[in-house]
């Protein structure tokens, strides 16, 4: 069962809601008004020997020692 976001139109509120049916009219749950669904983020785990071939950016994926504070990472270069 799929869980999707929405946000309301009339008052703004952001809310989950798991659906079983996608029939089913979902409205805001503070004011009732027309809700549209939202684009959700989503997450990946990256494999312990990619590490060192990801940029080094802030939102980079990080390994399990560099996710640990580890002072070096096995995989870098």
């Amino acid at each position: 069962m799929p869980i999707y976001e929405y946000k309301c139109e009339k008052c703004g509120h952001v809310f989950e809601e798991i659906i079983f049916h996608e029939t089913v009219k979902i409205e805001c749950p503070k004011c009732s008004g027309e809700v549209h669904k939202l684009m959700s983020q989503f997450s990946i785990e990256v494999p312990d020997e990619m590490c060192a071939q990801l940029p080094r950016g802030r939102e980079r994926e990080l390994c399990t020692e560099c996710r640990q504070g580890g002072s070096a990472c096995p995989y870098a270069s």
